[in-house]
């Protein structure tokens, strides 16, 4: 942690003054994109809140990313009165500068601090309007066909693996204008798949939900996108939820349910400045994301010891490759290439191949650590340098503890199952690296895992360094991306928080909608899931009430 903190600083603090930033020549890197020109001005006016308030509604949706931004657009647009609270702030194209450190601070949850209690992985989730979706990469992928069945099979979920699901997804599709028109190859996606081709591996053009993205800019999205086109919610759901009048309040984190005799009333939130809001409503939509939305119903006194358990995650390994030629690998789009060669590595658990824009922050984060001059050379070497992320689908979960202070503690743990899974990734990423033409090949462990190829070591050396070095806690820098499963929907109580139409088991009313709900993880980018799942349950309280 203290490794990581001072490096962040040192690579990334915003540079002020007149002269070129020293730090930033060295490496370079050509820094921050700066304020946009002349950016539109924003299109939703959230209520002003300057004392204690009391607001009444149809449906109060607690959250603003991929799910609860996509159910307020579906309740708002069948003519109920929503209002959305959301935990963070607003923030739109003129804000989105593409500094990395105040970029955190501002869209992220905690910072982006967040990590499992022995901080064995770190976490990052949006905390903004729009949440996750103001700051993702932009990758688009339908639910496998697999993980549906197991939904079917093993929790119950016939519904879930059914047209009527389809039906959602294709609208979501829609929405989103998802497609591979803005999927335009970096020199990073070149040497990507020229290593799958050498290989003879699997690898097709990424699917993105941007409309006008310019490549110039695109590499600093996860920041937030200054064009504005990357179709978060804030450009679809969102404002279709605005404009057909929903009352959106940012800055206000839900501390609880409110529940009487069993049926949802409201909830009630404090806002940063200190003011307590009540929304009284007839539904109640939790979709705070997988940490927050099982500590809100803990918090509300909810009695369901399967809350907060099943923390699903997709960790994340990043293995690198020093190159002969530049690959400035900040430059172009996002990410314009996957592989899903390994995908299922036995009973439908494997590794989704796939590589994004690297400035300096994710480098001096990942990188090993043997001391001041080896850091400093690796972080010189990031102009030749390409990372590729071994995106997992973990099969065994943790759990979301709340202690008496209210405040959320995700624990998680790589079992020996996934720790198998995760090795068979590293050695197909250093496969790929080494038929892209790399020089040098490295890990993320904090030891020096890397060999060269025809010159020093071999992938089987680097797979016993890897496991010499270990896979727990400070021996190996993982992050996820994708937090599910912490109220999970089921054919029982026993089993699960939720029934199949979303709605909790213990009290009526109240439904969640984000990627808690979702039973198991995907081993995809969940975001299109998560808005087809929103947008069936939505759906479902419509019908109903």
């Amino acid at each position: 942690m203290f490794r990581k903190g001072v490096l962040l600083g040192y690579y990334c603090m915003p540079h002020e003054g007149k002269e070129p930033d020293t730090v930033e020549n060295w490496l370079g890197y050509p820094g921050p994109l700066g304020p946009p020109e002349s950016p539109p001005p924003k299109s939703i006016r959230p209520l002003e809140v300057t004392g204690d308030t009391e607001l009444d509604c149809d449906v109060c949706v607690v959250g603003s990313g991929a799910g609860g931004g996509t159910a307020a657009g579906v309740l708002a647009a069948a003519g109920l009165d929503v209002v959305v609270v959301e935990s963070g702030g607003y923030y739109s194209e003129e804000n989105f500068d593409g500094a990395e450190i105040p970029g955190y601070a501002r869209l992220y949850l905690d910072g982006g601090n967040l990590a499992a209690e022995d901080q064995s992985i770190g976490l990052l989730a949006g905390s903004c309007l729009g949440g996750g979706t103001v700051v993702n990469y932009t990758w688009c992928f339908r639910p496998p066909e697999h993980v549906l069945k197991e939904w079917k099979e093993r929790f119950g979920l016939a519904e879930w693996a059914s047209k009527d699901f389809d039906r959602s997804i294709d609208a979501v599709w829609e929405r989103l204008s998802i497609g591979t028109e803005s999927s335009i190859p970096s020199r990073r996606d070149h040497v990507m798949r020229k290593g799958l081709e050498a290989l003879g591996w699997h690898w097709e053009v990424m699917q993105r939900n941007c409309r006008g993205c310019r490549e110039e800019v695109c590499r600093l999205c996860h920041y937030g996108c200054q064009i504005g086109a990357k179709q978060s919610t804030l450009k679809t759901w969102l404002q279709d939820a605005y404009d057909n009048g929903a009352r959106i309040l940012v800055n206000a984190p839900v501390k609880r349910v409110l529940v009487e005799n069993g049926r949802v009333q409201g909830v009630e939130a404090r806002t940063r400045d200190g003011h307590r809001v009540v929304v009284r409503a007839r539904i109640v939509a939790l979709a705070a994301g997988a940490i927050h939305t099982p500590a809100i119903m803990i918090r509300s006194g909810i009695d369901n010891p399967v809350i907060g358990k099943n923390l699903m995650l997709h960790p994340v390994l990043l293995t690198w490759g020093i190159f002969e030629e530049e690959i400035k690998p900040w430059e172009g789009t996002l990410g314009a290439t996957y592989s899903d060669e390994l995908l299922d590595l036995g009973e439908g658990y494997g590794i989704k191949y796939e590589q994004a824009a690297t400035p300096p922050s994710i480098l001096a984060i990942f990188a090993p650590w043997r001391g001041a001059r080896e850091s400093a050379e690796l972080m010189q070497a990031l102009r030749y340098t390409a990372g590729y992320g071994a995106l997992q689908r973990a099969r065994d979960g943790g759990e979301v503890v709340v202690g008496r202070d209210g405040i959320p503690r995700p624990r998680w743990t790589l079992s020996d199952f996934d720790r198998a899974v995760m090795r068979r990734g590293l050695d197909g990423a250093a496969q790929i690296l080494e038929a892209g033409g790399a020089r040098v090949i490295y890990s993320s462990h904090a030891g020096w895992v890397a060999y060269e190829p025809g010159r020093k070591g071999n992938r089987e050396e680097m797979l016993l360094a890897a496991d010499w070095c270990g896979w727990g806690p400070a021996q190996v820098t993982l992050g996820a991306f994708h937090l599910m499963g912490t109220a999970r929907m089921g054919a029982s109580r026993g089993e699960s928080v939720c029934d199949a139409t979303g709605e909790s088991w213990d009290v009526q009313g109240l439904y969640v909608v984000d990627g808690s709900v979702l039973p198991t993880g995907l081993g995809v980018n969940p975001m299109v899931t998560i808005e087809a799942v929103a947008h069936k349950i939505a759906r479902g309280i419509v019908e109903r009430i």
